[in-house]
């Protein structure tokens, strides 16, 4: 039985509620902005096309699309609102969902508890919407091995993920997180695990199916989620496991979240285009053996939360044994942006920590501003970080000196290998030089560089999911700013 829910609810609009404040984003309100978008396609007789694209402040949100008919180019117009959240009418999700099921950008959505999507059926989620989690009941949603979430917003329209609270009133724990297994490969033995932060039927993922598609997650917003349950079994804002190379990930961010922003347990699912800001844990974390692709990744650490998070925490396993597959993804155009400051205590926090026997083909990154820019732990590690740069970090710009006679980071833990002398190998370009980032440690993080940083950068492969034009190091070129508009929020509360 699921933690106490055997079926689906959807409850009907909660009528008699006191209007509440609504929640923002970057943009202020949710939903309290209006994008229209009108498309015309020539028509018959004196009928012309075109089209026109507006955005204006104040109000409900709505998009429109009007399509030029024939004769003297007739059209059609159809309106679609977008709830303000909290606030408007609202229906709830509880229990599973056994069919298919759409959450429309009119209402919003309510997690209450875990919501399981069972195998077989399909989540989809308009552009737009918007789905709170409870925090009294931790609402948390599921999608289970064999269902699928289509969630594909727009830059304009995103799809967000977010506290109850009112704005003012968020914070970093208001809700579970996004959970979404998979049947493709882990190296768990018996090639099967449950999820960390939940436990019943639904909850184990994992398999040989490395094409498994979970669906779509693009122009998607995840905020003030997170929960630690118990040391080692907490819930992130993104969990991918066991998820395959057929599901879609593009343009996801995650900020203020409890625990890590992206975890990535086995699989073989790419990605491209995420944000991690303010979160209390890891920025992208991968263990059981993942072997995806991933590009274009932005940090931004909590400057005032003081624990050992990195920007990279990998593992092939907690035990570091050598199951298979090894935990081995390949990495193009990172920047990551550390707390700038010290941490006081026996906590470090590395912009790559590497370990228990974790590869990783690692290119084009640049680490600024964590105690130390790379950390690797355990004999049988090997990644390879080539063309990337460690700058301005704030005790050891590229590693502590470790021995064995040292004591906490200046112990010896990776049979002897002296990281600097590593990274600072000719043939694997890497270098110490200031990368030029405007500047990514302010309130809203500003990640491009002032120039484009080509020097000794790697081109990425051109292979169908690589942008191989993206021979720079670092997530950005100047004056291109992908981390930005209505699907991007830095509001902390």
């Amino acid at each position: 039985m699921k933690r106490s829910f055997s079926s689906v609810f959807v409850l009907g609009l909660l009528g008699g509620m006191a209007a509440l404040p609504a929640c923002e984003n970057s943009g202020g309100e949710t939903g309290g902005s209006t994008s229209t978008t009108s498309t015309g396609t020539a028509g018959g007789g004196n009928g012309g096309g075109g089209s026109t694209s507006s955005q204006g402040g104040g109000g409900d949100s709505t998009t429109s699309a009007t399509t030029g008919g024939g004769g003297n180019g007739g059209s059609t117009m159809t309106t679609v609102p977008t709830a303000k959240c909290p606030g408007d009418p609202t229906e709830t999700l509880t229990g599973e969902i056994g069919s298919d099921l759409t959450l429309t950008s009119d209402k919003c959505w309510l997690l209450k508890g875990i919501v399981f999507v069972n195998a077989g059926a399909t989540i989809t989620i308009e552009p737009g919407a918007t789905v709170m989690g409870e925090t009294s009941s931790t609402g948390t949603l599921v999608i289970e091995p064999g269902a699928k979430i289509v969630a594909d917003g727009t830059a304009d329209l995103p799809i967000v993920f977010t506290s109850e609270k009112a704005k003012g009133s968020r914070a970093p724990g208001d809700w579970g997180g996004l959970i979404v297994l998979g049947n493709a490969p882990i190296n768990v033995p018996g090639g099967k695990a449950a999820v960390e932060g939940i436990t019943g039927d639904g909850t184990m993922y994992g398999g040989d199916k490395a094409d498994d598609d979970s669906g779509i997650l693009r122009y998607v917003r995840i905020e003030f989620s997170g929960v630690q349950l118990s040391p080692n079994n907490e819930i992130n804002g993104l969990t991918l496991a066991g998820v395959g190379n057929k599901t879609v990930v593009d343009y996801v961010m995650v900020h203020d979240t409890l625990d890590d922003c992206f975890e990535f347990f086995g699989g073989t699912v790419n990605a491209k285009h995420l944000v991690c800001a303010f979160n209390q844990d890891d920025g992208f974390d991968w263990d059981f053996g993942y072997s995806g692709k991933l590009q274009f990744l932005a940090l931004a650490q909590d400057p005032i939360f003081e624990d050992d998070t990195n920007g990279f925490e990998a593992d092939n396993d907690a035990t570091a044994s050598l199951n298979m597959p090894i935990s081995n993804p390949t990495i193009y155009n990172a920047t990551l942006c550390g707390k700038n400051q010290p941490i006081d205590g026996p906590k470090q926090q590395f912009g790559m920590l590497l370990r228990r026997s974790t590869k990783g083909q690692i290119y084009n990154v640049v680490a600024t501003g964590f105690e130390a820019c790379i950390d690797i732990r355990d004999a049988a590690t090997d990644p390879k970080v080539s063309s990337s740069i460690c700058y301005g970090n704030t005790i050891h710009n590229i590693a502590y000196p470790e021995d064995a006679a040292g004591m906490g980071a200046f112990k010896d833990d990776d049979a002897g290998l002296d990281e600097v002398a590593w990274f600072n190998n000719a043939a694997l370009k890497n270098a110490a030089t200031d990368p030029g980032i405007k500047d990514c440690f302010a309130a809203e993080p500003d990640f491009t560089p002032v120039s484009t940083l080509t020097t000794n950068a790697a081109t990425p492969p051109n292979d169908g999911f690589f942008d191989n034009g993206a021979a720079y190091i670092g997530a950005f070129k100047s004056g291109e700013n992908w981390a930005s508009g209505a699907w991007v929020s830095f509001d902390r509360k």
